[in-house]
């Protein structure tokens, strides 16, 4: 019975400088890598050149033709946790598009809104609510459309890299935890504890820049970490250790250390790469080892269709 409950999940990860694409195989409790492909995006093409990286990826992972498992994101993108009274799963969205406003949501007539009950108990119903700009979704689709690639579950970036930061961090109840996934171009910040909902911080920052700008981004990346774990700790848990992960584009070996020497830290950052912690069982030479941590959002995304 072993065999026919194994699944094969893709996930594709579209990047504004590269397409990475990751395949897992299994069942949810127990996973392996079984092909990966990253292919950089061309310069001046617009849409088209992420058309043909598209292409590209999923022919190296043998996947064309295959439903994969595509995010959006942006700092347009809304991620909030939120209580409501206990009611019935079927009025949970009606409910928060008539309180839109009260919850910081788009208003229906500019946003998708999509919801999952975290816990329902006598007196409330806690909810994480996404809540896309429809043109920022339909724009996706409109690429993904154009690839001819099959859509089997559209996600939300930051919600990708927090699956995959539980599932490959493994955190204690007692921590709080702080993920951030550094990317050629811009970086995303999650925070989350048991004492708390999740926050998403989206920042204008990334890696492709040179030397000396790198070295001014990283220092707005720890005020950023800085200031929302500050906001957290006041407003919702003050007692969880602060656990620190880095995931993305991790090339350059002084990037962690100088995010842990500008936030003043006595370990560095622990660098999450599903490499590592997940059996690997692409063909060897098929795999860079070395950009295991930029496959983290692809690697959450796969997740998300076992």
């Amino acid at each position: 019975m072993g065999m026919f409950n194994r699944r094969r999940a893709i996930g594709l990860d579209i990047g504004p400088a590269a397409v990475r694409a990751l395949v897992l195989e299994g069942r949810p409790g127990k996973v392996s890598i079984a092909a990966t492909a990253a292919v950089p995006v061309a310069a001046g093409n617009g849409n088209g050149a992420t058309v043909e990286a598209i292409h590209a990826c999923l022919a190296r992972v043998r996947a064309d033709g295959q439903p994969v498992v595509v995010a959006v994101g942006g700092p347009d993108v809304v991620v909030r946790q939120l209580t409501l009274p206990p009611l019935p799963p079927g009025r949970v969205l009606q409910a928060l598009e008539l309180q839109h406003r009260d919850f910081g949501l788009l208003p229906p007539s500019e946003g998708l809104l999509d919801a999952q009950i975290l816990r329902r108990s006598k007196g409330e119903c806690r909810v994480l609510a996404v809540s896309a700009p429809k043109p920022v979704v339909e724009g996706r689709l409109r690429l993904l459309e154009r690839a001819a690639v099959k859509l089997r579950t559209l996600d939300v970036e930051a919600l990708a890299l927090l699956n995959a930061a539980l599932h490959l961090g493994r955190p204690d109840p007692r921590e709080l935890l702080v993920a951030l996934d550094l990317g050629e171009e811009r970086a995303v910040l999650c925070l989350l504890s048991d004492r708390g909902p999740v926050v998403v911080r989206h920042l204008d920052v990334g890696a492709s820049a040179t030397v000396e700008g790198l070295r001014g981004a990283v220092r707005r990346v720890a005020d950023e970490i800085r200031t929302s774990l500050a906001f957290y700790r006041s407003e919702y848990d003050r007692e969880s250790l602060p656990r620190y992960l880095l995931s993305g584009w991790l090339r350059m070996r002084e990037l962690n250390r100088w995010l842990t020497d500008e936030l003043r830290l006595e370990s560095p950052f622990e660098v999450i790469d599903p490499f590592r912690a997940i059996p690997v069982t692409a063909a060897r030479g098929e795999t860079d080892e070395s950009a295991g941590p930029e496959f983290v959002q692809a690697f959450g995304l796969a997740l998300r269709a076992l």
